[in-house]
């Protein structure tokens, strides 16, 4: 998401502070829609204790002048990119030659309806 200078002055009035991203920040949290562009750059938003970084929904809402209704806690937060750096992990094997781990949704299964099985 790509900010310009009134929408970060918004988003600074309602307590929010921009840093320079890491490398790893980046490829980290860009599936989290937590990595804001300013002037060509990549940042992630902070509020309050810091721990948090802020998502693109969060942001806008601050921008409009809303509060977020849902504040994601830290724990929270850990989870999310926990999940995001296995998959990472995962992906990265792939690309050097082991098996990608792909996660499917579970759906229960219809019974068979076909002839007997093994005949």
């Amino acid at each position: 998401m790509e900010l310009n200078p009134q929408q970060i002055a918004a988003a600074k009035a309602r307590g929010c502070t921009f840093l320079p991203a890491t490398e790893e920040q980046v490829a980290r949290l860009t599936m989290q829609r937590r990595i804001f562009t300013i002037d060509g750059q990549p940042h992630v938003a902070i509020r309050q204790d810091e721990a948090v970084k802020e998502t693109h929904g969060a942001i806008a809402m601050l921008i409009e002048g809303d509060t977020p209704q849902f504040e994601e806690t830290t724990q929270q937060a850990a989870a999310a990119e926990a999940e995001v750096t296995l998959e990472m992990a995962g992906e990265s094997a792939a690309a050097r030659g082991g098996a990608q781990v792909v996660r499917r949704a579970s759906r229960p299964r219809a019974p068979w309806r076909g002839a007997k099985r093994g005949a």
